[in-house]
């Protein structure tokens, strides 16, 4: 795959001086090539120039040939997925994936579990300086969701399959239960692991686990239920084989948050009558929509916080 990108090479002496062969040598160009594109910009000693060049990216391989095995034994297509990128806030691992500017996660574990680094940020923080539930949900939307654009099944939706985009479905969630054992404060950097599996016949389960990048100790754990809606009619449907044969080989047998610790009772409806503390006028703007047409789950974790007290 063949790009044309503007580059700038810093260097001490006047590229005019230089012969055809050493113009050659340092850019890896033919002198033939347009020269001018190379005048100085400032003059001195130490100039800076640039030029066109044509980069050839080699190294790149599809997903299904990352270290000469298929991807949880199947096949697919080689898009381009969010794979890691050697900086100094991603550590590399024992699975090489090829860099991209644009990549911000990697596959561990056999390409079983997505893994993603984030720095907290000054808006995603609280009055007390550190991160606030909304923000904890978000990030955990935002790695399963390129958990799935990376794994090479993914369609045109909003972390739907390729064949749930063809029969217009969706993912909604049913259930999620997050622990909380410290929160982040601003600059913090957190690591998370996101992973899925089956939830009965016809539901999904996904798992997170948050870690201080810098201790490694795990902060969060959560775990949720997904269920299959249909986008056109909103209701609810088995999941189809076709998207089964895409998702099964993914599925990792493992509980972020051990089955006694799970809150299973169910919430009663809470009434006007039993109700401490009501809060009218909320309404869903625009802005609460995602690209699934309907109010995003986190956007109701917000407004249920708006209701609740500070020592909440």
């Amino acid at each position: 795959m063949a790009l044309m990108q503007n580059v700038g090479l810093p260097y001490s002496e006047d590229l005019y001086n230089y012969s055809d062969q050493k113009k050659k040598d340092f850019f890896g160009i033919n002198p033939s090539q347009s020269v001018s594109s190379c005048a100085p910009r400032i003059n001195g000693c130490s100039s800076r120039r640039s030029l066109k060049v044509s980069a050839n990216i080699k190294g790149y391989k599809k997903v299904e040939t990352i270290n000469g095995k298929k991807v949880n034994g199947i096949h697919v297509e080689g898009m381009p997925f969010l794979g890691q990128r050697n900086t100094d806030l991603i550590k590399d691992s024992s699975i090489e994936e090829p860099n991209h500017e644009y990549l911000l996660g990697r596959f561990v574990e056999d390409r079983f579990v997505y893994r993603q680094s984030f720095v907290i940020r000054s808006y995603e923080i609280g009055p007390d300086k550190t991160a606030t539930m909304e923000t904890l949900m978000n990030l955990l939307q935002e790695t399963a969701l390129n958990h799935v654009a990376s794994s090479g099944v993914g369609g045109n939706g909003f972390g739907a399959t390729r064949e749930m985009s063809l029969r217009k479905l969706i993912w909604v969630v049913t259930r999620i239960h997050v622990q909380v054992d410290k929160y982040s404060s601003w600059g913090d950097v957190v690591e998370i692991d996101t992973w899925v599996d089956a939830a009965g016949k016809n539901g999904m389960r996904r798992d997170w686990i948050i870690r201080d990048y810098n201790t490694h100790k795990i902060i969060t754990r959560a775990t949720s239920t997904w269920v299959i809606m249909n986008r056109e009619t909103r209701r609810l449907c088995k999941i189809p084989d076709e998207v089964k044969r895409e998702v099964q080989p993914f599925y990792l047998n493992r509980a972020a948050i051990a089955a006694e610790d799970i809150d299973i009772e169910k919430i009663e409806k809470v009434t006007d009558e039993f109700a401490e503390k009501i809060r009218t006028g909320l309404a869903p703007r625009w802005s609460d929509m995602d690209a699934n047409q309907h109010v995003n789950n986190v956007k109701y974790i917000g407004w249920i916080l708006e209701v609740c007290h500070a020592k909440y």
